[in-house]
């Protein structure tokens, strides 16, 4: 999934549903390691931001 496309509602489904599919491994009891652990945790940082942007008022759909 690129992030650094230029996005439009379009994508907004997609980045939803990866943004679920990248918390469920932090929300398992399973342990994950410190490195994965932050590299989730900022790659669902970038998905909030790409989803914020999206839904934002005005913004324009491609």
């Amino acid at each position: 999934m690129c992030l650094t496309c230029r996005r439009s509602s379009v994508h907004l489904p997609r980045l939803t549903t990866v943004r679920a599919q990248a918390q469920r491994p932090l929300d398992a009891p399973a342990g994950l390691s410190r490195l994965q652990t932050a590299a989730l945790t900022t790659h669902i940082a970038d998905l909030d931001h790409a989803i914020a942007e999206l839904t934002a008022t005005g913004t324009p759909d491609a």
